[in-house]
């Protein structure tokens, strides 16, 4: 039928009075039947591309490391040699829940105005976090530090969120043989808040520190740096795992500075303990 509209030159009205039908229900046959096309192969949906070890890719990729659709885009073409449109990645990103809530939602807290001086163990922990590569991995490294004693401990996530950075404050509190009290730390998103609810639930102070001022968070800076030049990045070193190293710091390293003086930490929390009970 419509071959004889379409290649021998008939009219539509033509062709309705031979199968006696009316334009209306031509035109509503032909939308019909145009769209039934078995003798062409059709194109495989773009997010049919997204499965396997593909799929299984970019779902671990994503929670470990946040990629968006066009960075995603470009880690798959590397590993398996295929191109997904980056609205496919989006879309199967939606349909598996792996949108995260932008950051920029969570409240800014009032950063403080002047340096707090403690003066007893567990007053004031700094808390920062640098990135350290292990197993050709990036990864998260959490560090705690008393102020008062330079107790350290360290954790070492797959991700960066408050919820790694909740369990990487147990287990510092695990480590230091007193209360932590207060946490001073930056505004970054996973300081903020679950991680901030969870210390007001606990009844833990926290201190935010000014936006862009690592200087007030110096003892926690300084400790990255220690830990990259003993264990990280020297070649000697005794200790096969960083607790194991971390022991040595709390336990046996002798430090400097304002409130050690020469001290180990566990020799200042010994003294401050001392202290404590003949006043």
């Amino acid at each position: 039928m419509y071959f004889l509209v379409e290649q021998a030159g008939r009219t539509i009205k033509e062709v309705c009075g031979l199968y006696f039908i009316s334009k209306k229900t031509y035109y509503k046959w032909r939308a019909i039947n145009r769209g039934i096309r078995e003798y062409i192969p059709k194109k495989e949906h773009p997010q049919k591309k997204i499965k396997g070890e593909v799929r299984i890719c970019i779902e671990k990729e994503k929670l470990r490391l946040n990629y968006g659709p066009k960075k995603m885009r470009f880690l798959v073409r590397r590993r398996f040699g295929i191109t997904i449109s980056t609205t496919a990645i989006y879309k199967f990103y939606l349909k598996r829940d792996l949108v995260r809530r932008p950051q920029k939602k969570l409240p800014w807290y009032q950063p403080l105005k002047e340096r707090i001086i403690p003066e007893s163990p567990g007053e004031v922990v700094q808390t920062d976090v640098k990135y350290v590569w292990l197993d050709n991995q990036r990864k998260y490294q959490h560090t705690f530090i008393d102020i008062f004693t330079g107790f350290h401990h360290a954790v070492i996530c797959d991700t960066l969120e408050a919820k790694d950075t909740i369990g990487s404050f147990l287990e510092a509190e695990k480590v230091f043989p007193f209360k932590i009290l207060g946490i001073q730390s930056g505004n970054g998103s996973e300081n903020r808040g679950d991680f901030h609810q969870y210390l007001g639930q606990r009844g833990v102070a926290h201190y935010f520190i000014p936006k862009s001022s690592p200087n007030w968070d110096g003892a926690v800076e300084r400790a990255h740096g220690v830990i990259d030049q003993e264990f990280y990045l020297n070649p000697t070193r005794p200790w096969k795992t960083l607790n194991e190293y971390l022991q040595y710091h709390n336990y046996e390293r002798i430090r400097e500075g304002r409130y050690l003086n020469g001290l180990i930490p566990i020799e200042k929390f010994s003294q401050y303990q001392s202290k404590s009970v003949t006043s």
